[in-house]
């Protein structure tokens, strides 16, 4: 009886799955521990990956750990390009286009992004989710630009009233009007709605000062403009009010989706 019962704890021991090497595992040091995916030490500290996607690695003697945003991790799936990671005068950061200067050390977040130096300073952006909604793995690059001590990144980077500064989305705009530097972005959900064929910006003058949107009105110096190409803008009493239908009616579902994918890692 006995070595029927140890016969089949081995034959159960033998035949149960092996843990999965690239599945969630805990580890501890020093009383202190990590939980997740791909666990490294630098053996003062565990770090890990809070997702299958994410990675970790030891570098500079330390140990880190990125996770790529879930709506880059749903747009690219298997082709989602490998982070990488820099050091620099102890420290230590993983993404995408990474810089170091002046001893320090930046990455973008997502694929598309960039990070530059000037003055100091690193800068990175990324583009936001409704362009990567509608562009998936075809993003466009972002750029950064210089002038003086400032530096800006985004899309249609201009100079301008003795600054520089960049839009959010490749159909967002920048205008100056001497004295200030203004950008303007279609809203996230116009993105859904319309896509790659979302109509360009229209610009004018209100009080001297530039203003960008759709269906723009003027009332004496005045102007006001709706944030989407539905919109409309109607003079009474002298001023322009302006209305939106909402734009969620109309939008892809995917679009959608990946928007809430986005807002869900909002802090």
């Amino acid at each position: 009886m006995l070595a029927s019962l140890v016969s089949v704890m081995t034959l159960a021991l033998l035949s149960a799955a092996p843990p999965d090497p690239k599945g969630p595992t805990c580890r501890s040091i020093d009383g202190q521990v990590a939980c997740g995916y791909q666990c490294k030490s630098d053996g003062q500290r565990v770090r890990c990956a809070q997702t299958p996607q994410g990675s970790c690695q030891v570098i500079d003697g330390q140990a880190i750990c990125f996770d790529p945003p879930a709506y880059i991790v749903r747009i690219y799936g298997d082709a989602l390009p490998p982070p990488e990671c820099k050091a620099i005068d102890g420290q230590v950061a993983c993404g995408y286009q990474c810089a170091t200067q002046f001893g320090k050390v930046k990455c973008a977040r997502t694929p598309a992004g960039i990070c530059t130096g000037r003055n100091d300073e690193l800068v990175c952006f990324d583009p936001p989710p409704e362009v990567y909604a509608v562009y998936g793995r075809e993003t466009p690059r972002s750029e950064c630009r210089g002038y003086g001590t400032d530096v800006a990144c985004g899309y249609k980077c201009t100079l301008g009233a003795g600054k520089v500064a960049c839009s959010k989305t490749p159909q967002g705009i920048c205008k100056s009007d001497g004295m200030r530097l203004d950008c303007f972005d279609p809203p996230a959900q116009a993105f859904c709605s319309w896509g790659k064929s979302l109509p360009p910006l229209q610009c004018q003058l209100s009080d001297g000062q530039p203003v960008c949107g759709y269906g723009c009105t003027k009332a004496y110096s005045k102007v006001a403009c709706a944030a989407t190409p539905k919109g409309m803008c109607k003079v009474f009493d002298t001023e322009v009010h302006c209305f939106d239908p909402p734009s969620t009616q109309d939008a892809n579902p995917a679009c959608l989706s990946i928007l809430g994918l986005a807002s869900l890692e909002t802090p």
